[in-house]
């Protein structure tokens, strides 16, 4: 027997609209929620009324950069499962540009795998709650 699939509540923050679309899409499509944002004003609204258990957060955005978003996060709930993305991951390895707090680092282009792999990384740390 199997357990029960949890449906957990996603916050997508991205200015690329397909790629927002496709992370909403393919997560409804397993019955979780997800909220959308394309800057830090609407990551930060959702974020105020809805509790979020996996943000995904575009490094580059207009206003905030992700690693300013994420360090907002975690500094209002541990518990947030925060993901950072990236065309240009090579500048999050780098010495200017670290990683601050971020739960998951990935590198774009972003398959319906990877979504999976977010997943199965959030239930494995989240597995005693």
């Amino acid at each position: 027997m199997t357990a029960p699939k949890k449906t957990l509540t996603f916050l997508i923050v991205d200015d690329d609209i397909p790629l927002s679309l496709f992370f909403k899409e393919t997560l409804v499509r397993n019955d979780h929620r997800v909220f959308v944002a394309v800057n830090e004003h609407g990551a930060l609204e959702v974020f105020k009324n809805e509790s979020v258990d996996i943000l995904i957060c575009d490094l580059v955005l207009p206003g905030l950069d992700g690693t300013q978003i994420i360090k907002f996060v975690k500094q209002q709930s541990t518990r947030t499962f925060c993901v950072l993305i990236s065309g240009h991951h090579d500048q999050i390895f780098s010495n200017e540009m670290p990683p601050n707090n971020a739960d998951m680092v990935i590198g774009k282009p972003i398959f319906k795998e990877t979504l999976d792999g977010i997943i199965q990384q959030y239930l494995l740390q989240h597995s005693d709650t």
